[in-house]
C-alpha cells in the first residue's frame, strides 16, 4: 500500500490535533481535581464526627496537663479550654505576652491520643469605650488574637472557639452602644467592622495556618431576621437596632480574607432547645440557604467553601439540671421538666445522636451544672452519650421514638406555663 506525502501530512496533522485536545482535556481535569481537593479537604464524608465538651467546668492548661488520664475516661473527642492569661479579646490594653508563657509550657508538654480536636476559647467581650475606629484599640485586640492563636498552635489544637456572645457591659455588635453612633452611620460602622473582620481572620491564620474557628453561632445568631420575608432596605433597618447587627459585617470580613484551608464553623447554639428529631435536619437549610440574606454576593462561593455546620447540646436543659433549680427562672417551665428521668436520658441520647448525624464535623456539649473532669457528671449521662456515639459510628438507627413522651410533656407544661 503506497501513501502519498499529502495523505501522510493530513494524517499527521489530525493526530497532532487529537494530541493537543487530549493535553487540554488532561489539564482541565487536573485543574478541576486540584480545585475539588482544595475545597473539600475539610469535608471528607469519611471524616469522623467529633463530640467536644465545654461549660463552666472548662479546664485550664495546667489542669489539663495534671489530669489528662482521668479526663480521657470521659466520652468526648475534644475539649474547649480556657487560658489563665484571659478570655476576652476586645481589650484597650492587650494581655502581656508573658501572661501566656505558663499556659504554653503546659500545653506543649501535654499530648492526648483521645482528645484529637481541641480549641482555646476566646470571648468577644469588649472594654467600655473600646472603638472599632481606634487603631490603638485594634492593635491591642490584634495582639490578643495572635497570642491566642499561637497558644492554640503550640498545644496542637484545631484553633479558636470564638464566643460572639458578649458578657460585658457593652457589646461590639450593637450599633446603639458604639462610641461614635451619633457621628457615624450604621453603614459606616458596617464597613469598618467588615475591615476588622478581615484583619481578625488574618491574625489567626497567620499564626496558625489552616485554623478552624468554632463559633457558637455564626449567622445562625440572627435567625429571627430571616423568619419572615424582607427587603434589603428593611433588613438594614432591622440590623441597625439588632443586638448582633454588626456581626454579619464581621463575618463577611472573615470571608473576604479567609485562606483556602481556613474553616469557620457555625456551632448553632439554637440546637440547645431541640427535642424534635426533624429540627436537626432543618438546620442545614437555615445555615446554607436562609442565612444567605446576610452574605455579600461576592462571598457566596467562599461561604460554601469555608463555612461548616456544627450542632450543640445543652445538657442542663435536656436533663432539667440547672445550676440553681430553686432560683432559675426556667425551673419547672420547660418541656424537659415534665419528662421522666429515664426519658430525659433518652432525650440526651437522641440529641447527641441526631447532632452527630447532621453536623459536618463538630458537636459541642455545654453545661453549667456538671463538672465532667471532677467526677460530677449527671448520673447516666455518660452512658447515654456513649450509646449515641456508638450507634453513629456503627451506622445504626437510634432505635426508639421519643415523640409520644415529648407530646405528653408539652401538654403538661402548657397547663402551667406559657413558655412551653
Amino acid at each position: 500500500m503506497v501513501i502519498s506525502f499529502c495523505e501522510l501530512s493530513v494524517w499527521v496533522r489530525s493526530r497532532l490535533r487529537m494530541a493537543r485536545r487530549s493535553i487540554v482535556i488532561y489539564l482541565v481535569v487536573a485543574f478541576l481535581l486540584t480545585f475539588y481537593l482544595q475545597t473539600t479537604a475539610t469535608e471528607n464524608p469519611r471524616t469522623p464526627k467529633k463530640l467536644i465538651e465545654y461549660g463552666w467546668d472548662a479546664p485550664d492548661p495546667n489542669f489539663y496537663r495534671q489530669h489528662l488520664q482521668e479526663m480521657e475516661q470521659q466520652p468526648f473527642d475534644g475539649i474547649i479550654l480556657k487560658l489563665n492569661a484571659g478570655k476576652e479579646v476586645f481589650k484597650k490594653t492587650a494581655y502581656p505576652n508573658t501572661a501566656f508563657t505558663q499556659d504554653r509550657r503546659d500545653l506543649a508538654a501535654t499530648k492526648s491520643t483521645r482528645f484529637t480536636d481541641n480549641f482555646v476559647v476566646m470571648w468577644s467581650g469588649m472594654d467600655d469605650g473600646w472603638d472599632w475606629f481606634d487603631n490603638n484599640d485594634w492593635e491591642a485586640a490584634t495582639q490578643n488574637m495572635q497570642n491566642f492563636a499561637t497558644t492554640a498552635k503550640i498545644g496542637r489544637f484545631r484553633g479558636i472557639a470564638f464566643d460572639s456572645e458578649p458578657y460585658t457591659t457593652t457589646s461590639p455588635w450593637k450599633y446603639r452602644q458604639q462610641p461614635h453612633r451619633q457621628q457615624k452611620t450604621f453603614a459606616q460602622y458596617q464597613r469598618q467592622v467588615r475591615k476588622r473582620g478581615a484583619q481578625f481572620i488574618q491574625a489567626l491564620q497567620t499564626r496558625q495556618p489552616g485554623t478552624q474557628v468554632l463559633t457558637f453561632g455564626l449567622l445562625s445568631w440572627l435567625k429571627d431576621l430571616w423568619a419572615t420575608p424582607t427587603t434589603a432596605a428593611k433588613l438594614q433597618q432591622q440590623l441597625a437596632t439588632h443586638d448582633y447587627g454588626l456581626w454579619p459585617a464581621f463575618v463577611n470580613g472573615m470571608l473576604d480574607a479567609a485562606q483556602p484551608r481556613t474553616v469557620m464553623i457555625d456551632g448553632h447554639e439554637w440546637a440547645y432547645y431541640f427535642y424534635r428529631t426533624e429540627w436537626f435536619d432543618a438546620v442545614r437549610d437555615s445555615i446554607f440557604n436562609k442565612a444567605r440574606i446576610f452574605v455579600d454576593a461576592n462571598n457566596n462561593r467562599k461561604y460554601d467553601r469555608h463555612v461548616k455546620l456544627g450542632q450543640s447540646v445543652y445538657s442542663d436543659l435536656v436533663l432539667d439540671r440547672f445550676p440553681s433549680l430553686e432560683k432559675d427562672p426556667r425551673s419547672g417551665k420547660t418541656t424537659q421538666h415534665f419528662l421522666t428521668p429515664a426519658d430525659r436520658l433518652r432525650l440526651l441520647e437522641q440529641n447527641v445522636y441526631h447532632s452527630l448525624r447532621t453536623t459536618d464535623r463538630y458537636v459541642w456539649l455545654y453545661s453549667e451544672s456538671a463538672d465532667w473532669w471532677q467526677q460530677k457528671a449527671p448520673p447516666g449521662a455518660a452512658a447515654a452519650i456513649i450509646r449515641a456515639k456508638t450507634k453513629i459510628q456503627t451506622k445504626q438507627p437510634l432505635g426508639f421514638d421519643l415523640a409520644p413522651a415529648v407530646d405528653k410533656a408539652i401538654q403538661q407544661c402548657q397547663a402551667v406555663s406559657k413558655s412551653c
